[in-house]
């Protein structure tokens, strides 16, 4: 059986042509084949050249014919369908080649956060596939345009590089899959948080030097302290670089029923790392679920009161950590 590589890479051959072959091997012609299943000579001459699809009736009627099981024709036929429609499919991506210039391509190109990227017969699969969307425009309606009621309230249209802002996203997305956990209670675990608060404080006094950071994009000791306390409070925690052109700090959302709080993994100052968490916890404690909150990145003036309370939030919590 093919498997997606190879539809792309080889021609797939038509069932006509395995049709060809095997009257070819019993030594049969056309009209043979024609008397022996009861079609006409036109539907088999429209058979071996492809011009008609093998239905159902038509592969038990070879399979009579020929002893070719009909699973076996229908497969065939499937797989030259697939074929086709890739092969119109990659054609009209080549008119899409300046969509995929607005993603940050030189950064993300050394992560390989994308599988593929580089592709040169396909380059805009792998993008699509990576955001789980049908197409550049199902991408702009779910990222640039819609304002999502739970997955997300904002449009990313506002902010400065969306595309770089909806890879950030996504790939916060995708790892967060790849960690198991319960879908959470939102009052239950708010009520938790507030009582653990004093936890993440002492965290935070333990690892908020400098000193204690590790070398940019490592995750540290105090950086997996404290995915290991929040999650056992039904948090994630979850660590990505950002790009250039969307500088994004933080961000903090539910994602399938789990609060999920999102961080840049290269702080210049391990103090700016702490107080963008406790302002992410804030939200979450604070904000419900149907919001989304991004820090250090415009998107229109959105929740701005509640960006002044994470704030303060986050002010105490590093005051109360000796960070101020």
């Amino acid at each position: 059986m093919y498997d997606m590589n190879s539809l792309k890479l080889w021609n797939v051959a038509a069932p006509g042509e395995t049709l060809a072959e095997k009257l070819n091997e019993m030594k049969l012609d056309v009209n043979d084949l024609a008397t022996r299943t009861g079609y006409t000579a036109k539907t088999i001459n429209e058979l071996l050249t492809a011009k008609c699809r093998i239905t159902p009736e038509m592969a038990i009627n070879l399979e009579y014919a020929l002893h070719i099981p009909a699973h076996a024709w229908l497969e065939m036929q499937k797989m030259y369908d697939e074929f086709l429609f890739r092969k119109k499919l990659h054609s009209t991506f080549k008119s899409l080649a300046g969509w995929r210039k607005h993603f940050p391509i030189s950064e993300l190109n050394p992560r390989h956060w994308i599988q593929n990227f580089e592709d040169p017969e396909d380059c805009i699969s792998p993008i699509l596939k990576f955001f789980g969307v049908a197409s550049p425009k199902a991408w702009e309606n779910y990222y640039y345009n819609s304002r999502l009621k739970v997955s997300f309230r904002i449009s990313l249209a506002e902010t400065e590089d969306p595309y770089a802002a909806s890879v950030w996203m996504r790939r916060g997305e995708l790892l967060a899959d790849e960690i198991q956990m319960e879908p959470q209670n939102d009052k239950k675990l708010r009520s938790a948080v507030k009582k653990a608060l004093p936890k993440f404080i002492e965290l935070a006094k333990k690892y908020g030097s400098d000193k204690t950071k590790g070398r940019p994009g490592e995750i540290d000791e105090g950086m997996l302290e404290l995915q290991k306390l929040s999650a056992e409070l039904g948090i994630k925690i979850l660590y990505v670089q950002n790009f250039k052109s969307a500088p994004i700090h933080g961000m903090s959302r539910w994602y399938k029923d789990i609060p999920i709080i999102q961080l840049h993994d290269r702080f210049k100052e391990r103090k700016t790392f702490w107080f963008t968490f406790f302002h992410e916890l804030a939200h979450i404690i604070y904000h419900g679920k149907k919001d989304i909150f991004i820090r250090n990145v415009y998107y229109g003036n959105k929740n701005q009161q509640k960006e002044d309370e994470a704030n303060t939030f986050a002010q105490k919590c590093m005051t109360d950590a000796g960070l101020s």
